[in-house]
């Protein structure tokens, strides 16, 4: 009796010895893992943009469209269709003010203006791309020499329903605009050739390139003549662009409502006298033969020779070492002045 109660106790001991050491089951713990991103959802390295990577390169295949723009006084302003141009030429016509003469391959807006009348000297850079020439009107020796070159027009006076007034003041000449979708419904109505005849005759650098050499040039000003029209433009580096300025004033483009920004500036020494005897104070331009001139780009300036060998030839623009000036992409502003001491160079 005494061995099964001993027996009994030890049995009892090993139990709660057993029941006692058992620890209670503890959860696992949970690690967390961000999951690796797929080859496909691996971030792409952007790739760093280029210089004027958005400007659209003028393309030989498409004929262009150049419009007198007027620059006449405030009332003008603010001018449409002028930061849309690839090119706008700049020059001098009577009584000291200018007028441009804007360029378009494929970039016309649905504003373009004021748009004015011709003047002969203008058709020479027009023949030089073999363009459509938008005008409205036209002094005589235009008119003379646009019948006789035969030249592609679309003249406000004759083609009215290619342009609209923005003022029913029917003595504002200078209230005339087009659009793009007018320009090519009247070139269609015309049936003109719609293929060029000449090769764009610029090239483009792939990203910016800043002349060799080149003196400063962060501040450009421009006098045409004693009186009468003036621009400027100032560099800004943050964007290697001109901010361009008309009459002292920041030149304002209509369809953005911003400052007009150019890449490229030309400055070439042409003489523009008057025409001896004209009631109108009507200008020439002895724009055959050679003479020197400017280019400006990236905040430096460098000296260039220019030369034309006939009305309809395009001009050459060459560095000091022969070879053709290349352009940065973006807008190029052509001003013609009469002599380079009209110039300030900042």
């Amino acid at each position: 009796m005494f061995k099964r109660i001993v027996l009994l106790l030890l049995m009892g001991i090993l139990v709660f010895t057993s029941a006692c050491g058992k620890k209670p089951e503890e959860p696992a713990s949970v690690v967390e893992e961000t999951p690796m991103p797929t080859p496909s959802e691996t971030p792409e390295p952007v790739p760093e943009k280029k210089f004027g990577e958005d400007f659209v390169v003028p393309d030989s295949s498409i004929r262009p469209v150049s419009v007198m723009i007027d620059n006449q006084g405030d009332r003008v302003l603010p001018q449409g269709g002028i930061s849309q141009a690839q090119i706008v030429y700049e020059m001098l016509v009577e009584g000291d003010i200018t007028r441009y003469m804007a360029f378009f391959w494929g970039t016309m807006p649905e504003m373009i203006g004021p748009v004015r009348s011709s003047r002969h000297y203008f058709l020479d850079y027009a023949m030089e791309y073999d363009a459509y020439y938008i005008h409205v009107g036209g002094s005589t020796y235009a008119k003379n020499d646009i019948k006789t070159l035969k030249i592609n027009h679309i003249d406000g006076l004759v083609h009215g329903k290619a342009f609209w007034d923005l003022t029913q003041d029917k003595k504002n000449w200078q209230d005339t605009y087009t659009s793009k979708e007018r320009v090519e419904n009247q070139i269609q109505a015309l049936k003109y050739r719609t293929e060029p005849k000449k090769t764009f005759p610029f090239k483009y650098h792939d990203d910016l390139v800043i002349p060799q050499n080149g003196e400063s040039a962060v501040d450009i000003s421009i006098k045409f003549a004693k009186s009468g029209s003036n621009c400027g433009f100032v560099f800004n580096s943050e964007t290697n662009l001109y901010e361009r300025f008309r009459m002292g004033k920041p030149h304002i483009e209509r369809n953005t409502n911003e400052q007009v920004k150019t890449a490229n500036i030309i400055i070439a020494e042409v003489d523009s006298p008057l025409i001896p005897g004209d009631k109108e104070g009507r200008r020439n331009m002895k724009n055959i033969g050679s003479g020197k001139g400017l280019y400006i780009t990236g905040g430096k300036a460098v000296p260039i020779k220019w030369a034309k060998t006939a009305r309809d030839a395009q001009t050459t623009f060459t560095l000091e070492d022969g070879n053709p000036v290349t352009l940065n992409r973006g807008q190029t502003w052509i001003e013609f002045v009469p002599t380079l001491k009209n110039v300030e160079i900042k």
